[in-house]
C-alpha cells in the first residue's frame, strides 16, 4: 500500500533536497519569510519579492513536485512552458514576466524538451488559482490526479 504523504511533507523534503531555504529555516519559517534567497553561481542572494510574486512562487515548487522537473535551468524551462501550457498564472501578474522570459530562453537552448513540457501542459491544469494553504494540507497524490485532469 502506498504510504500517503501530504504536500506540506513533500515540499518540505524537496526545499531540503534542493537547498532552497537554509539549514537553520523549517519549512513553516520559509513560508512565513517575506524574502526569497535566490542561489546564483553558489551565493545566496536575498530578494524582495513584489506584488504576490512569492504565493506564485509557492505554487510553482509544487509544481516541480508534481511534473518530476528539477530545479536545474532546464528543469526551470521545462516547468515553465509546462506553467504556460496549462494557462498561465492569471492572478500572479508579475510572476507572468518570469514565466515568459525562462520559456524563451528554454526556447533558444532547449527547444525540443520545452516544447515537450508546453505540449504536456495543454493537456494538464496548474495550481495558480488555489489557495496555497489548503494545497500544503492536501494528500500529494490528490493533488497529482488534480494537475492530470482525473479528479
Amino acid at each position: 500500500m502506498k504510504e500517503r504523504v501530504t504536500t506540506r511533507e513533500a515540499l518540505s523534503a524537496y526545499f531540503e533536497r534542493e537547498g532552497i531555504k537554509t539549514d537553520d529555516q523549517n519549512t513553516d519559517e520559509w513560508l512565513r519569510d517575506n524574502w526569497l534567497r535566490m542561489n546564483v553561481f553558489g551565493y545566496r542572494i536575498p530578494v524582495k519579492p513584489l506584488y504576490g510574486f512569492k504565493k506564485a512562487l509557492e505554487l510553482h515548487d509544487v509544481h516541480h513536485l508534481l511534473t518530476g522537473y528539477d530545479t536545474t535551468w532546464m528543469g526551470e524551462f521545462q516547468v515553465t512552458a509546462w506553467e504556460i501550457g496549462t494557462g498561465g498564472c492569471a492572478p500572479h501578474g508579475l510572476f507572468w514576466l518570469k514565466l515568459v522570459v525562462t520559456s524563451l530562453l528554454g526556447v533558444v537552448l532547449r527547444p525540443t524538451a520545452t516544447w515537450y513540457a508546453f505540449a504536456r501542459g495543454r493537456q494538464q491544469r496548474n495550481l495558480f488559482r488555489c489557495d496555497f494553504r489548503e494545497v500544503l494540507g492536501r494528500e500529494l497524490g490528490e493533488l497529482q490526479a488534480f494537475v492530470e485532469n482525473r479528479a
